[in-house]
């Protein structure tokens, strides 16, 4: 029986994995008509924050919920809110304004007043098909605080039968004002466990999803992607090859990369947060040696060389450098300038002469 049980396929609620609590409420509020009018959804790239208000776009637009606060996911608002062409769900993105602007996308490294006014004018259009009128704005953590300001405007009156979903890198980049307006729901890191579970249900060879869990960093939207594209898994693994040498160099050498890689950030800003993810993989790593606890590496296959590195680090200089990388991202989304930004990150690391 115990057997026949582990092989039982159990499905996640709303079909994402490890948000049964947060979907729980949202279900609940749901079904006693306490659906707030926002929600942030925060989480770093890759944590599902895209399919989690997608879920939240079904459950509200279903037109035959098996359950309150449930989806079919076959009829036809779940299908049309899949094909991105439900006209009472509307998507706002760095993408969707430089698809309007006929500058195109060279600068467009945040949202405008422009586009918050565009949304605000179609906010009080009545649904045409649902009860509900979603609007979800992602990468709300570059909104201009002038456009924040505007957005204010709608979530401190908005019509009843609106629903704003805000998505975020990091809640902390939008005004106290905004966030007080909506219900925060935050998109943690899962366990690597939970990971490899959902994977192998999925259909993934079991050795695929222990590795694919252990590159994810707890992130189970990038897992999926990941699990069916070997590019996208050959290209985590080159970035902490890259990470590595990074953290090998030499002072001077650590700065060079800084300086080209925050000059990349305008026009490749995805690909820099990716870069610094990889980063705090490896440090990660490096602290894990240093407490003695080498089986838990995230990528041994680079262990004998952070071996190597740490024997002339204290404790304290591998935490200092960890901090450093976390500081980062957002200082970059706090709009400090990327070169100061990482290079203050690399200044912060500990050097291979330094010894303790």
């Amino acid at each position: 029986m115990a057997d026949a049980a582990k092989d039982l396929i159990i499905a996640p609620a709303w079909g994402l994995w490890g948000r049964e609590e947060i979907i729980g409420n949202l279900k609940a509020a749901m079904a006693t008509d306490r659906v707030r009018h926002a929600y942030i959804i925060a989480g770093p790239s890759g944590s599902g924050k895209e399919s989690f208000a997608m879920a939240i776009a079904r459950a509200l637009c279903c037109q035959h919920p098996p359950d309150p606060g449930e989806f079919c996911g076959t009829c036809l608002a779940c299908q049309k809110i899949s094909r991105n062409v439900h006209p009472d769900v509307q998507t706002y993105s760095l993408a969707s304004q430089a698809a309007q602007s006929e500058r195109g996308a060279s600068k467009n490294t945040s949202l405008t007043i422009e586009t918050v006014r565009n949304l605000s004018a179609n906010v009080a259009l009545r649904p045409v098909e649902a009860a509900w009128r979603v609007i979800v704005i992602e990468d709300a953590e570059t909104l201009q605080p002038i456009a924040q300001e505007a957005l204010l405007k709608t979530l401190e009156e908005p019509p009843s039968f609106l629903v704003i979903l805000l998505i975020t890198d990091d809640s902390q980049q939008l005004l106290p004002t905004i966030r007080s307006r909506g219900e925060e729901v935050d998109l943690r890191p899962v366990g690597r466990d939970l990971i490899v579970t959902a994977l192998s249900q999925s259909g993934i060879p079991s050795e695929l999803a222990e590795r694919v869990a252990a590159l994810s960093l707890g992130r189970p939207g990038w897992s999926f992607r990941a699990a069916r594209s070997p590019d996208l898994l050959q290209g985590r693994s080159a970035a902490f090859l890259r990470a590595l040498e990074w953290i090998e160099a030499s002072r001077y050498e650590r700065l060079v990369t800084a300086v080209r890689l925050a000059d990349t950030f305008s026009a490749r800003r995805d690909n820099v947060f990716a870069e610094i993810d990889a980063l705090l993989i490896v440090w990660r790593d490096a602290l894990l040696i240093k407490a003695g606890l080498p089986d838990l590496l995230t990528y041994g296959v680079f262990g004998e060389r952070l071996h190597e590195l740490v024997k002339a680090w204290s404790m304290n200089q591998v935490h200092q450098a960890i901090r450093a990388v976390l500081e980062c991202p957002g200082d970059l989304q706090a709009n400090v300038r990327p070169r100061l930004a990482t290079e203050a990150m690399v200044l912060q690391w500990p050097t291979r002469m330094e010894h303790h």
